[in-house]
């Protein structure tokens, strides 16, 4: 755990801003590889706290997803238009993700 918040905090920020993107696609996979390696392993002894454990990875896990097609989105708009956006990925605008 202590290692998992140490990459996600510190050692991704070794990545230059400029590629932020990358920044997003590391941390999500280290989200991922440390979601299923708990599921696996199990280290707590009560399933409970196994369980919720899991449930907060893969939150975080979701956030960093979000983050990930906003920002896609946001570069497909810079790049093209929002019908190519909306044509893309199937909303087009941020607002009703933002918003919920």
């Amino acid at each position: 755990e202590l290692a998992r918040k140490l990459v996600l905090t510190g050692f991704v920020l070794l990545i230059p801003e400029k590629n932020a993107f990358v920044r997003l696609l590391v941390a999500t996979l280290i989200c991922s590889f440390y979601a299923v390696v708990l599921a696996v392993v199990r280290p707590y002894k009560r399933v409970e706290d196994d369980c919720l454990a899991v449930a907060t990875s893969f939150v975080l896990l979701l956030f960093f997803l979000t983050a990930n097609w906003t920002t896609i989105f946001l570069g497909i708009i810079e790049r093209s238009s929002v019908d190519t956006a909306d044509a893309v990925l199937g909303f087009d605008n941020l607002s009703g993700i933002i918003n919920s």
